[in-house]
């Protein structure tokens, strides 16, 4: 293999491949422990809240450890083969927003689907905040939230990966100081994420929050592409 042969195309659709494998056994993981819980936890006089919300959290750490994972697992052996970095780059770019989309796509309709059964199964399912069974709109609003949040945990991660891979442990660090920050935007943007922490102060609208959200995604991977362009592959 090459770098002629290894298009970015092929390096997404790779990347993309492999970490989808990890991504369904992260998934099953979840659903069999949102089932337990919520069979032990839901009752007539309590209710649990839907998968999608339950595994918010999870799946944003789980997004942010595989953007980590990109650098060190993947890039290294990328380089041996004759990636050219800017391949290597546009390759994961294609997956990471693949990956982003899919994940969300399946806790969406599983999410749909225990709220479909959970009468029979006796269980007492909060319906999400905003009920993207509702509408289609509110469907294409709840897909696009949660699919930018978990783009940007993995971007984040990518970031604090190549840090730490091109510069050390020092500026490895102040990335993640970095993180923080961005976190805190995201916070604000969308309340969906981990680090709302002030979600409560400012409130922007939806036709605000998505755009600017786009915004921080795209200077994020502009952040990742002025880190990779020139790194120094370690033998």
């Amino acid at each position: 293999m090459n770098s002629i042969i290894l298009t970015p195309k092929k390096i997404g659709t790779f990347l993309f491949m492999e970490q989808a494998k990890w991504t369904i056994w992260f998934l099953s993981f979840m659903f069999v422990i949102y089932i337990v819980v919520v069979s032990l936890a839901s009752g007539p006089h309590s209710s649990f809240v839907d998968l999608a919300n339950f595994t918010n959290g999870s799946s944003s750490i789980y997004m942010f450890v595989l953007g980590i994972l990109t650098t060190s697992s993947f890039f290294y052996y990328y380089m041996l083969q004759g990636v050219t970095r800017k391949n290597f780059f546009f390759g994961t770019l294609i997956a990471s927003v693949l990956l982003a989309i899919t994940i969300t796509v399946i806790l969406i309709l599983l999410a749909f689907i225990l709220q479909f059964i959970s009468g029979w199964a006796g269980w007492n399912i909060q319906a999400p905040e905003v009920d993207f069974t509702s509408s289609l709109s509110a469907f294409f609003y709840t897909l696009s939230s949660f699919s930018i949040v978990h783009l940007i945990y993995y971007l984040i991660g990518w970031m604090i990966g190549l840090t730490f891979y091109r510069s050390g442990w020092l500026y490895g660090l102040l990335s993640i100081v970095l993180s923080l920050f961005i976190l805190a935007i995201t916070g604000i943007l969308m309340e969906i994420t981990l680090f709302s922490f002030f979600s409560h102060v400012f409130y922007l609208p939806t036709f605000v929050t998505i755009p600017l959200s786009l915004v921080l995604v795209v200077a994020l991977y502009g952040m990742n592409y002025r880190l990779i362009r020139d790194i120094t592959v370690k033998v």
